[in-house]
């Protein structure tokens, strides 16, 4: 029983996801002149070296000119542990 429990532990110490959630990925969002309208896991990696990679949808005023693309739609935002940091900025194919 006691092999058992230490297995489990050692087990359990190397699967953990990444300490950094949607508050602070909202926060580089905010940071980066983007206004979060959802908040998506693009991406999550367990163990000693866990990211989460977000994808974070932005809310863009409307406009009327069909020749304004503005900015990007949504932003790449990855965390690790308790530091996030925008990876890149995403164009998101509207149908």
């Amino acid at each position: 029983m006691a092999r058992f429990l230490t297995l489990l532990i050692l087990i359990l110490s190397f699967v953990h996801p990444a300490l950094a959630d949607q508050p602070e990925a909202r926060e580089v969002a905010r940071i980066n002149n983007c206004t979060p309208k959802k908040i998506d896991v693009y991406q999550n990696k367990l163990g000693n070296g866990g990211k989460t990679i977000y994808e974070v949808t932005c809310n863009l005023p409307k406009t009327t000119d069909k020749d304004n693309q503005g900015g990007p739609d949504a932003l790449l935002i990855s965390c690790d542990d308790s530091l996030c940091e925008m990876l890149r900025p995403v164009s998101l194919e509207k149908k």
